[in-house]
């Protein structure tokens, strides 16, 4: 049921007008919530007579939950180092001064220092470090040809320091940036390895301990990427099967953590942070390891600018016509950390250059892409001259897990803080201002998870986190767009002019629970009373709002420093496993002291409790629990302090049995299509089954041995062995898949199509052996050889690479290539061949694609030459820095012998 039923079921209660869009301070006390709030108005709930919130006690720890299973998510791991070590202080006579020899960039800004300062930064890479210093002086740089950056920092420990703001001035002066950054750290996405496991048990609540299929391989310090598939069954928990249908099948990054400890034995892996969301088998979690990423980079001490574009045309959508100022200023960035962990922006400002009107840089501030624990403090960005759609005029955001914005201002933007996709989780935002922004400080699009806004002052500007639909194109991007975000303390000095009639500065209707506690200022007001726009989402309940004008007497004032101070202080008698008879507990933290476990239903032997210590210098000691019913206490201890743990046991009053079933296409074997319920004719594709059971728990029915009956409809169009089905001929068949447990039966039917095989180009085609890619964003580059169209190839950035290996060396002369969006958009690229995978000739040089209506193959031709090896280098396309392939065929030369 949707908000706007849940609306009309309690707008005959609603007779404060006014109310309805603004919660004042001390509306209602404590005593005035409603048990069920999900039908109730919301109310306002006032603070404890200590100015404490009902979910953050004196005694609060990580995990701590109130009665209706509220809980605010441990957020003080967010910044660089997760705040344990502090950002370096750096020494600039330490570094490499470039207006000396052997690069002398020019200081005065008349000349083009962009050579002469990557030089320094490539010089610095070689040595494995340091730091390339511009001291006092403006410096102009500019993207050299072919370059989608003016300048960029490929590696880790180096350090781009100037003498201070207003002391040393970076000028790009480049008008036509679009698509280009000023300064670039990181060039691709996380570098996966073969290593790779899944969860095999659902987790439902914040966890540092994941239990995995298998912990081989993995290793105290390594880099992982937790993934999840957006799969049916998700899409339609948010309401958005229909929404996000473009989403539907893909494998998208979630958390990117560090191992912290390893049991092989009980195969679990403890990583440095929690998780911010439950994580379903059903989802198909995935951990990989992967290369450790560039870590170790600051940039400090400068201001920075662009020249405004001298073109007209900044509307709302001119980034789509060529010969505006929107269209050459779209997607241009000042400063854009991608797939970077450990690092730092600090003490940087924007400022208006000579001849610019009142504008300082063109479009986009500081991106945080695919980034863990990045921190930046002291930073203002000011005054995009290009405010329009397509994520335009956005100054700070926010795209990966556990950054740290601090101390930091944003004036004139279109949005001035923004949080995107599922990645965008466990973030802080703290001591930040924002001035004037066209449109709300907001999360914005997919589900970004558990965030933090903590005292932030809003002067012309509002914080949103709804539910949207804005139909069209952008049905697909927005919809439900955060859970368990909390906004703590917040100071209205003015309104948004949207929202100043009603004097509101946060609205809040998030997936869940969400939470707004302490507003304070000259405009307090907050709105969770929002029917939404989607009519099959259901974001029940409304969201807490508590000590609404009351922020002044808010205790702490800061929950970010204050989550900190207590991890700090204790972090030393945490616990990195807690296991019982050998399972690993939900919701384990270092931290959090009070668990609950519930055994199955007619358990009487009493359980094993297993721990082990985070410090390996402390002491552990456990009392095992009496009986079924007992209390287990594990005690660590170091420097003669103890910190006590407690495991409460139960047992389930009832037994275990299924409540639902689901199933669909197993694709960590091949044979089925990359979207949906589809395979080709003379394809054979394995099934695979999740049970949720009563308890909530989802389980893998395979990996459970629970058994599963599968029949199909149309037997002439695709048979049955097991969980095997086997296609014959196109049409639409319905598979039932049935299970019973416990004397209880539940089934489902899914339709699925089977469809004609893909043709591919004529002509003598090679063999492919292998392929592989410099990145991808969870579009692997396997989709580009698997004859299936509805998958691809995709990754960001120029230069990045799918390499293609051959069975055998033979003569080649044309590749031809499907692109992805090929009617839309020109494709550039060059290719590249080798006989030995070292040594690599070009053959095509900024080939360029057709914008071919409707979308088809294309081939391209060169010299006859033998080759083993085939690499297609992406140069991007007409709109924006991605390289996407759906499929790609090597074609032999016609005299080949």
């Amino acid at each position: 049921m949707s908000k706007k039923i849940v609306a009309l079921l309690t707008a005959c209660c609603l007779i404060f007008g006014t109310w309805l869009h603004g919660l004042g301070g001390g509306q209602a006390s404590a005593a005035d919530e409603t048990a069920d709030n999900m039908l109730a108005a919301p109310r306002s709930l006032s603070l404890g007579t200590d100015g404490r919130s009902r979910l953050y006690p004196d005694d609060w720890y990580p995990g701590f939950k109130d009665e209706e299973g509220r809980f605010l998510h441990d957020f003080s791991y967010a910044g660089y180092h997760r705040g344990e070590a502090p950002i370096p202080q750096i020494d600039p006579s330490t570094g490499m001064d470039v207006t000396k020899a052997p690069y002398h960039a020019d200081r005065t800004g008349s000349r083009d220092a962009t050579a002469a300062i990557q030089q320094a930064i490539h010089d610095a890479a070689a040595k494995g470090g340091g730091v390339v210093y511009l001291p006092e002086g403006t410096y102009q740089v500019n993207p050299p040809a072919g370059k989608d950056y003016a300048l960029n920092i490929p590696a880790s420990h180096i350090v781009l320091k100037g003498a201070g703001m207003n002391k040393t001035f970076i000028y790009n002066a480049a008008e036509n940036m679009k698509g280009k950054d000023i300064i670039r750290v990181g060039n691709g996405d996380w570098k996966k390895t073969n290593v790779t496991t899944q969860l095999r048990k659902s987790v439902s609540e914040p966890t540092v301990l994941l239990p995995v299929e298998d912990a081989g391989g993995f290793a105290v310090g390594d880099y992982v990427l937790i993934t999840f598939d957006t799969t049916p069954e998700f899409l339609a928990e948010l309401g958005m099967h229909n929404k996000w249908a473009s989403r539907l099948g893909r494998v998208e990054p979630l958390f990117y953590r560090q191992i912290v400890a390893v049991d092989a034995e009980n195969r679990t892996i403890t990583v440095d942070i929690p998780t911010r969301y439950p994580l379903k088998v059903r989802d198909h979690i995935t951990i990989t390891k992967t290369e450790s990423p560039i870590s170790e980079v600051g940039i400090e001490d400068f201001s920075i600018s662009n020249i405004q574009n001298s073109k007209s045309g900044l509307g709302e959508d001119d980034f789509k016509v060529e010969g505006t100022a929107g269209y050459e200023s779209d997607n241009s960035k000042v400063i854009n950390v991608i797939a970077a962990a450990d690092s730092w922006i600090r003490n940087i400002s924007t400022y208006k250059p000579a001849g610019n009107s009142t504008y300082h840089i063109l479009s986009k501030g500081i991106i945080l892409d695919r980034t863990k624990n990045v921190t930046v403090d002291q930073v203002t960005m000011e005054h995009p001259q290009y405010r329009g759609a397509n994520g335009n005029g956005y100054l700070y955001q926010f795209i990966g897990n556990d950054n740290l914005i601090a101390n930091s201002h944003a004036v004139g933007a279109r949005h001035s803080f923004t949080f995107a996709n599922f990645s965008a989780n466990g973030n802080v935002m703290h001591n930040v201002y924002s001035e004037n922004s066209s449109l709300l400080t907001d999360f914005h699009m997919y589900l970004s998870m558990a965030n933090l806004i903590d005292n932030m002052t809003l002067n012309g500007d509002g914080i949103s986190a709804i539910t949207r639909d804005y139909g069209s194109s952008e049905t697909n991007r927005h919809g439900v767009v955060t859970t368990e975000s909390v906004f703590w303390n917040t100071t209205g000095q003015a309104a948004h002019p949207s929202k100043s009639a009603n004097g509101i500065i946060v609205e809040s209707e998030q997936f869940g629970h969400g939470y707004v506690i302490g507003t304070k200022g000259a405009v307090t007001g907050v709105n969770v009373q929002i029917t939404g726009s989607i009519a099959d989402t259901d974001t029940r309940p409304f969201d807490m709002a508590e000590g609404i004008g009351q922020g002044e007497r808010l205790t702490p004032q800061s929950l970010f420093s204050d989550q900190f101070e207590r991890r700090d202080r204790r972090f030393d008698w945490g616990l990195s496993s807690l296991l019982v008879n050998g399972e690993a507990i939900d919701g384990m933290q270092f931290l959090r002291t009070s668990y609950t476990y519930t055994l199955p239903y007619g358990s009487t032997l009493t359980p094993t409790i297993q721990a082990a210590a985070l410090a390996s210098d402390a002491e552990i000691s456990i009392t095992q629990p009496s009986g079924t019913s007992g209390t287990g206490i594990i005690r660590v201890t170091k420097d003669g302090i103890s910190q006590e743990y407690q495991v409460n046991l139960r047992v389930a009053e009832n037994p275990a049995l299924p409540k639902s079933l689901a199933f669909e296409p197993d694709r960590s074997a091949s044979g089925w299509r990359a979207v949906g319920n589809a395979i080709n004719a003379g394809s054979s594709g394995q099934l695979k089954a999740y049970i949720t059971m009563n308890s909530g728990e989802v389980v893998h029915a395979g990996q459970e041995g629970i058994p599963v009956q599968y029949t199909v409809d149309h037997k002439q169009l695709g048979t049955l062995r097991g969980n095997i089905f086997t296609a014959k001929k196109p049409g639409i068949v319905n598979i039932t898949a049935e299970s019973k447990l416990g004397g209880v039966t539940v089934k489902k039917t899914e339709a699925f199509e089977i469809k004609e095989a893909m043709q591919g180009p004529e002509g003598k085609l090679a063999e492919i052996a292998a392929v592989t890619a410099s990145a991808d964003d969870g579009n692997v580059p396997a989709n580009a050889v698997d004859r299936d169209p509805d998958s691809r190839w995709s990754a960001e950035g120029s230069g990045q690479y799918l390499l293609l290996e051959l069975d055998r060396e033979q003569w080649v002369d044309q590749v031809s290539i499907l692109f992805y969006n090929g009617n839309q958009r020109v494709n550039y690229f060059d290719l590249e061949v080798s006989g030995d995978g070292i040594h690599y000739e070009k053959v095509l040089e900024r080939a360029a694609s057709h914008k071919y209506h409707p979308n088809r193959i294309e081939t391209f031709e060169f010299a006859p030459v033998k080759a083993k090896f085939i690499k297609y280098a992406g140069e991007g396309n007409e709109l924006n820095g991605w390289n996407s392939i759906l499929e790609i065929w090597v074609h032999k030369a016609d005299d080949e012998n």
